[in-house]
């Protein structure tokens, strides 16, 4: 990466009574030096098996911030799976040693650090610095924001679609279904033949979650995802109830693969790129691996279709969100490290190598883009709206047991009693 890192020395002298406050815990890093005797910073950051080329556009950051900046400090990056890095960062929270930056969800899942002081309020260095401010998309900090502060910078996107072998469609007649009894048909065409119609690999619950709340989007448009976060549409309202009873039916006409119930996530991708399944329903941070895959010339995109005409809504959000541990002895150098980030060398390896829709006004080369990226970004633009995973919207509360009760629901359990569980929850709850 070309050295273009823009040091942040003005914005720091604006947030210097935020980074006086940060230095006094006992958290964040900067307290040990290497042999060149620099101050050591550590970075934490998810790193998946599909993440191998997000992880390479993180390390070339880090390699050229270590290289080039002017705080004399070595940034350290340690990566985790996505459960056990949920893990380490609720533990490292609770003990108050989160790190100098880390990579974190929006809304309901950032909320709680940021409520018990665990985070630092980046406002006063993006305000301080408006060309780096600049660089974002509209609404881009809205769900990173409490209190009118901003406490991450995402520096990419999300969105949740449909893989499909067009090959494996074009062999038994099918096309892109534009109605639920045209998906079913589908289904059942496929389960006829002989083709496991669609890999829902649901060990972890929040997979089934995202389908069953991309169903409801289907089902129901924005406004069930707008009243249940306005509180006044209960979890086992009737469109969340149609929903349910959706998914289930894909259950009963076997849709799924043979042990999804224990599948991981690794696991129901690699089913779908060896052919095996004709459809995959996953976020658009998988189009790196899906790229490089075998059947990569045979994979197109479509969003679950709408009830009602005219409404194309999908489950996403932004995406790439860093924040700064509330206790770092260095704010600036963190927020400078943040910052290369939404530089253009990286928003373009973020979208040219790891194939990572982007949230910056970056302009992008389509020659240089795979035609995956090319093809969901087309889909993103024609959306009417997007909802947010409810575990990043609700957190562990309400979030999680949707996820739980949609895991059920894709079992075979009835979804009537399983929401009225959920909506018990939620009342019981309500004060916490």
């Amino acid at each position: 990466m070309t050295n273009r890192i823009k040091v942040l020395k003005a914005a720091a002298l604006a947030a210097a009574a935020a980074v006086a406050l940060a230095g006094c815990g006992g958290g964040g890093g900067g307290g040990t030096s290497n042999a060149d005797g620099k101050k050591v910073m550590n970075a934490m950051f998810i790193g998946g098996t599909a993440d191998k080329a997000l992880i390479d556009v993180v390390r070339e950051v880090t390699d050229e911030f270590n290289e080039t900046n002017e705080f004399n400090v070595e940034m350290r990056i340690e990566t985790y799976e996505n459960e056990q890095y949920k893990t380490k960062l609720a533990s490292l929270m609770a003990s108050n040693s989160q790190p100098d930056v880390f990579f974190t969800w929006s809304s309901g899942y950032l909320k709680p650090f940021v409520a018990g002081n665990k985070v630092l309020d980046l406002t006063p260095f993006l305000d301080a610095d408006a060309e780096w401010k600049g660089r974002f998309n509209d609404g881009v900090f809205g769900p990173v924001t409490f209190d009118d502060k901003i406490y991450a910078v995402p520096h990419g996107a999300a969105v949740a679609v449909m893989y499909y072998n067009t090959g494996i469609f074009a062999e038994h007649g099918l096309e892109v279904p534009t109605t639920w009894p045209e998906f079913v048909d589908v289904v059942t065409t496929l389960k006829a033949a002989g083709v496991t119609p669609l890999s829902a690999p649901v060990k972890d619950a929040w997979i089934a979650g995202q389908l069953l709340q991309q169903i409801g989007n289907a089902e129901a448009g924005i406004g069930l995802f707008d009243e249940t976060v306005a509180l006044t549409a209960k979890w086992n309202d009737p469109r969340y109830v149609a929903a349910g009873e959706k998914l289930k039916e894909l259950q009963t006409l076997g849709a799924f693969p043979d042990g999804y119930l224990g599948m991981t996530n690794d696991e129901g991708r690699d089913l779908f790129t060896s052919g095996k399944t004709a459809m995959y329903y996953m976020g658009s941070w998988d189009m790196s691996v899906l790229s490089d895959s075998a059947v990569a010339g045979d994979i197109d995109v479509f969003n679950i279709p709408p009830v009602t005409p005219g409404e194309n809504v999908a489950v996403g959000d932004v995406d790439l969100a860093y924040a700064v541990g509330a206790n770092t002895k260095n704010a600036d150098a963190a927020a400078a490290y943040i910052k290369l980030f939404s530089d253009t060398t990286a928003q373009e390896g973020f979208a040219y190598d790891a194939s990572y829709l982007i949230s910056t006004n970056t302009e992008l080369d389509e020659a240089k883009l795979s035609p995956l990226f090319i093809k969901i970004n087309a889909l993103q633009h024609d959306l009417t709206a997007v909802t947010p995973w409810f575990d990043r919207v609700f957190g562990a509360g309400e979030g999680v047991e949707f996820n739980n009760a949609a895991q059920a629901i894709i079992a075979g359990q009835d979804p009537t009693p399983r929401l009225d569980e959920l909506q018990t929850f939620a009342e019981a709850n309500a004060e916490r």
